[in-house]
């Protein structure tokens, strides 16, 4: 099976929901200067939804900032056990390669934004 991704740049409709995104292994993954918002999810989540709407926002908030992807653990198990996920929703923000934040459950927008926002001007700097 083929991994597909969005970035933030071109968001998914209303409703939809990125596809999971196989990664390379922790450390390799390298996109220049924008930070890259990994959320880690399952289709039996409840409260994965409610960050989906958080990452969905923000994805369109930030395009061409960050880029933003969502990843499900049932179908990349091995992706989330090699960046140690233990539970979900959980969400990694990585600058050059490197995490810098993580978020596990769901907590309100301004949380998520606040570690991007850190990112961004770190990025900027």
């Amino acid at each position: 099976m083929a991994a597909t991704a969005t970035a933030c740049p071109a968001p998914p409709p209303p409703r939809s929901l990125y596809r999971g995104v196989a990664l390379a292994a922790p450390g390799r993954r390298r996109a220049g200067d924008i930070p890259v918002l990994i959320e880690f999810w399952a289709s039996w989540c409840g409260p994965c939804r409610m960050v989906h709407r958080i990452v969905d926002e923000i994805a369109q908030e930030y395009a061409g900032r960050i880029k933003c992807y969502k990843l499900d653990t049932d179908d990349y198990p091995q992706v989330a056990t090699s960046y140690s996920i233990e539970r979900i929703p959980t969400v990694l923000l990585f600058k050059d390669g490197e995490k810098t934040h993580s978020i596990t459950g769901t907590l309100p927008k301004a949380v998520y934004v606040r570690a991007i926002e850190k990112s961004i001007s770190d990025s900027e700097q």
